[in-house]
């Protein structure tokens, strides 16, 4: 019976000694897991550092006259001001006209940021082919050197798509968009 008494008062001694080495293995872990994580974040490298004024934009196109299919659409405007690529355009047609090939367009407004007159530079930017369905994406990378003359500066920007050359399905309304 004393026997039976001593092994009883022994095994919360046993358990506290199991749990502290327990707790001292799980800190011990914790601290290397995080210095291997501050080590790793050091060794690589600068992060790459987006648009410091002009992030990202997702703007709805519109229908032109309001008779052209469409469920929906958007062009997502990225701007990474990275060393290779200044900016990632997205386009993207849900619902338009089934296999129909658009032409996408940007339409800059050169230091008029309320896109009043005409727009002062016109570039096409990418072909959109739709499917049976009328879905299609496309998107269009631009360098930094295709900036070069309107850095450092507002302006306004309409995205358009069209058939052909000149007729305009859907437009974006006008966006002020300020490149560094």
């Amino acid at each position: 019976m004393k026997r039976q008494v001593m092994s009883a008062l022994r095994r919360p001694v046993l358990a506290v000694a199991t749990m502290r080495r327990k707790f001292s293995m799980a800190a011990a872990l914790a601290a290397a897991l995080t210095a291997g994580l501050a080590a790793v974040a050091a060794l690589s490298g600068p992060a790459a550092r987006a648009d410091q004024v002009y992030h990202s934009q997702h703007m709805a196109l519109q229908p032109v006259g309001g008779t052209e299919p469409l469920r929906s659409g958007f062009v997502e405007n990225i701007h990474t001001n990275g060393p290779t690529i200044y900016a990632h355009e997205i386009y993207v047609l849900n619902g338009a006209a089934p296999a129909t090939t658009y032409q996408v367009t940007l339409n800059i407004f050169v230091g008029d940021p309320a896109c009043a007159g005409s727009a002062g530079v016109v570039i096409p930017t990418a072909p959109i082919t739709t499917n049976g369905a009328g879905n299609g994406r496309a998107d269009a990378v631009f360098t930094p050197s295709d900036a070069d003359g309107l850095r450092h500066a507002t302006h306004g920007v309409i995205w358009t798509v069209s058939v052909g050359s000149a007729v305009v399905k859907y437009t974006t309304g006008c966006q002020a968009i300020t490149l560094d």
